[in-house]
């Protein structure tokens, strides 16, 4: 029985149900790659806490339900957050299946500014940031790729829980960093954060890593503003008014940093 509807930002229909007795997520109309990681990936994958997988039904995806909920602050202040990132990061696991394709492309970008319909001048600045982004997607580290905090959770005996894994794939570690970032952020945010990342893993220098963060949360806008319109999402304007305004101020504070 359909208990309740999860999904958000994804493509998938998500829902609790009861299998055998026993909550569980069902994800209807799953990506390969999710359900590749779960019967493959998972299992290879040490210090990253992910749900097990209960059944599959074809691209029915059952997976264990992580019952509690998290706010980004919360998340920010558990205490394995980076080291479980850290350890997804310096795996040296090769996965056996197609991964999800990372890149900045430059219609993604001509779509995002229509919708946004922002100065020239900013528009400019972003495809200027564009034109530096094969930095972030060239690295050979595995990512999430999506590690907003509606994708966290903890079971009940609090071991934190990533558990979306539809754009697992290979990028900079920025990428998976760039959504703990509250909003769009500042360079003091972003130096906190990669202060407490680098404690776990120091592949990248401070000053590289803070480069592809910018670049990393540039994107996610293009991403995202694409994703609202594409999917329909009833905030969408919500979303889209906060990002018109805030997009310049931004760009401004951080473009001597790249």
């Amino acid at each position: 029985m359909l208990v309740k509807d999860l999904s958000k930002m994804g493509s998938a229909r998500v829902s609790v149900e009861v299998l055998d007795g026993v909550d569980c997520v069902l994800k209807q109309g799953a990506s390969d790659v999710e359900i590749h990681f779960y019967q493959i990936a998972a299992q290879h994958l040490k210090g990253v806490n992910s749900p097990a997988l209960v059944k599959l039904d074809g691209h029915n995806l059952f997976i264990e339900h992580i019952p509690n909920r998290i706010s980004l602050q919360e998340l920010r202040a558990q205490p394995d957050l980076f080291a479980q990132l850290a350890s997804l990061h310096r795996s040296e696991y090769i996965p056996s299946f197609p991964v999800k394709q990372h890149q900045w492309t430059d219609e993604a970008t001509n779509e995002a500014l229509k919708i946004l319909n922002l100065p020239d001048s900013v528009e400019s600045s972003i495809k200027q940031v564009q034109s530096l982004s094969s930095c972030i997607f060239e690295c050979k580290n595995l990512i999430s790729g999506d590690t907003n905090d509606g994708n966290w959770g903890t079971r009940d005996n609090r071991e934190l829980v990533l558990f979306d894994w539809e754009r697992f794939g290979h990028g900079s570690p920025a990428i998976d960093l760039a959504p703990l970032v509250t909003g769009l952020g500042t360079i003091s945010d972003y130096k906190v954060i990669i202060g407490q990342y680098t404690q776990h893993n120091a592949s990248l220098s401070e000053t590289e890593l803070l480069r592809h963060l910018i670049i990393a949360k540039c994107w996610i806008i293009i991403e995202v503003v694409n994703i609202l319109v594409s999917r329909n999402n009833p905030e969408k304007e919500k979303y889209i008014d906060w990002y018109r305004t805030q997009i310049p101020r931004w760009l401004d504070s951080v473009k001597n940093w790249l």
